[in-house]
């Protein structure tokens, strides 16, 4: 039997298939609750790139975010700019843009472990644990959740 048949079967449930997985210790983090509503959304959308194997391979180009809503680079600059600062992603390839070899930056997600992704000439090595441990980091009290 296959796992995902053996799983329905043994929680009496379907596969839900894919999903985001952000740590409520990186969302109730000060640095996550600072951020501008359009970071925010970046995250989400770096995230949804994200398949368990890819975490240093995940873009922000406009040619590509243009088929997530993202209507402006300017707007995706700023975002990607503000989510380094916070220290939520990391820069894992410089972009070029030069003909014919022009290639966009790529990122990380900085609460999951960096991973070997072939043939995209990374600029920061794989990790065997994540750049950033958020769980050993001192959370900030948000009023809304319980201690």
């Amino acid at each position: 039997m296959n796992p995902s048949k053996r799983r329905e079967k043994a929680k009496n449930r379907r596969e839900s298939g894919r999903f985001i997985l952000i740590p409520h210790a990186v969302l109730t983090s000060s640095d996550y609750i600072g951020l501008s509503y359009k970071s925010k959304a970046l995250l989400v959308d770096l995230a949804y790139q994200y398949n368990g194997r890819n975490n240093g391979d995940l873009t922000a180009a406009l040619g590509y975010m243009q088929t997530r809503g993202w209507k402006r680079s300017a707007t995706l600059t700023d975002a990607v700019q503000e989510l380094m600062v916070a220290n939520l992603i990391i820069k894992t390839r410089e972009g070029k843009f030069q003909n014919p070899h022009s290639r966009c930056a790529l990122y990380a997600m900085t609460w999951q472990q960096i991973d070997e992704c072939e043939g995209k000439d990374l600029e920061v090595a794989p990790t065997a644990t994540p750049p950033r441990k958020f769980s050993l980091e001192k959370q900030s009290k948000h009023p809304l959740l319980k201690a």
